[in-house]
C-alpha cells in the first residue's frame, strides 16, 4: 500500500536527502563504483542517539531506507520516488521494504560468501542451514532430474497450451520484469527469433496457480533430499525464465517461508545485500548457481537482485519449506 508523507519535517528531510543523493549518484557514476564497493564504504555516523520513537528518528530512518534503495536501485529509482515536487510524496508499492521493521543485524553479521554443499542429510541441513539466514548451494539435489534434459523453451510453451490445468488451489502470480510480455500467452506467442535469444532480450517469472499444472510440472523433478523430513511445501511452485543478461531487479520478498531455487538450464549471478540498517556492519555478497544446483536463501530478509550469465537461457524452479 503507498503511503503518503505528509509530515513538514520529514518532507524538508527528504528534499535535503534529495538533493544529497543526486550528488552521491552523479559521483558514483564518474568514480563508476560497484555495488559492492559502495555496500562497504565505512561512512562516518553522527554521535547524535534517538531511539526510533522520535519523529527525528523516524524520518532519518526511512530517508536511510530511501537512499538504500536509490543506491542499489539506480536511477530509476530515483525518478519514480523522487520526481514529485509537492509536499505529499506518494511511495511507490515497493517502498513497503523501507518501512518494514528493523532487522536485527546479526542475521547477516560473519556471512561473507554462499556455502556450498554436498552428500550432506536432512537432520544435517536442518540442524545449520534449513531455518539460517547463511546462503547454501546443494551442488548434487538435482542427479535424476528429468527437467535438466527436457525443460526449455519449447517445453513450457507446449505445457501451456493445452487448455485444461485442473482446479485452482492458489493465487496466480506473474513477473514481466523488464520484457514487456504481459503474459505467459503473450511470451510463449513471441517471435521465434526473441524465443531463441537472437531479439529483444526478456526474461519473465510465474507461479503454479493450479493442482494439476503442480502436478503435471513436480514429475519432472523432485523434493530435494537435503530438506528437513518434517518440512511441507505448498502446491505452488515459481519458474523464473530468460536470457542473457536479464534477471530481477534489486528487491526482498515478502512470501510465508523459506525457499529453494533450482537452476534447470544456464547460469545465474546473484547478489544479496544487507538490508539498509545492517550496512555498516555486513557485507554485500556475489555469487553463480550453475546448472543442477540448487540455492536456499531467506528472500524476506536478504535484499536480492539476479542476473543472467552468456550461454544458455536461464530456467529456474523453486518452491516454499515451513
Amino acid at each position: 500500500m503507498n503511503q503518503p508523507i505528509r509530515s513538514k519535517t520529514c518532507a524538508k528531510t527528504y528534499k535535503t536527502a534529495e538533493l544529497k543523493v543526486l550528488k552521491i549518484l552523479n559521483k558514483i557514476d564518474s568514480l563508476k563504483l560497484s555495488n559492492s564497493y559502495i555496500s562497504r564504504l565505512d561512512i562516518p555516523r553522527s554521535n547524535e542517539k534517538k531511539g526510533f520513537g522520535g519523529s527525528s528518528a523516524r524520518c532519518t530512518f526511512l530517508t536511510a531506507g530511501l537512499i538504500f534503495v536509490l543506491m542499489i536501485s539506480g536511477r530509476w529509482a530515483y525518478t519514480e520516488l523522487l520526481g514529485s515536487r509537492s509536499c505529499i510524496l506518494e511511495l511507490p508499492s515497493f517502498s513497503k521494504s523501507v518501512f518494514r521493521p528493523p532487522e536485527d543485524c546479526s542475521m547477516c553479521v560473519g556471512v561473507d560468501d554462499v556455502v556450498r554443499l554436498a552428500n550432506t542429510t536432512a537432520e544435517e541441513f536442518e540442524d545449520k542451514y534449513a531455518y539460517s539466514t547463511t546462503p547454501v548451494i546443494v551442488t548434487d539435489a538435482t542427479d535424476g532430474w528429468k527437467a535438466l534434459k527436457e525443460f526449455d523453451f519449447n517445453f513450457f510453451a507446449t505445457f501451456y497450451s493445452r487448455g485444461k490445468m485442473g482446479k485452482q488451489i492458489n493465487d496466480c502470480f506473474y513477473f514481466a520484469y523488464k520484457s514487456g510480455l504481459n503474459s505467459l500467452q503473450e511470451v510463449f506467442t513471441m517471435d521465434e527469433a526473441r524465443a531463441n535469444l537472437s531479439g529483444q532480450p526478456w526474461y519473465v517469472g510465474w507461479s503454479t496457480c493450479y493442482d494439476d499444472e503442480t502436478r503435471r510440472l513436480r514429475s519432472y523433478y523432485n523434493r530435494p533430499y537435503f530438506l528437513p523430513k518434517t518440512a511441507e511445501s505448498d502446491m505452488v511452485d515459481w519458474i523464473f525464465m530468460g536470457g542473457p543478461g536479464q534477471g530481477a531487479h534489486m528487491h526482498v520478498d515478502s512470501v510465508r517461508h523459506m525457499s529453494w531455487q533450482a537452476q534447470v538450464r544456464g547460469r545465474k549471478q546473484w547478489e544479496l545485500a544487507p538490508p539498509p540498517e545492517c550496512l555498516y556492519t555486513c557485507r554485500w555478497i556475489s555469487f553463480t548457481v550453475a546448472p543442477g544446483e540448487i540455492l536456499v536463501v531467506d528472500t524476506n530478509r536478504w535484499y536480492h537482485k539476479t542476473n543472467v550469465l552468456p550461454g544458455d537461457i536461464s530456467i529456474t524452479i523453486g518452491a516454499e519449506y515451513d
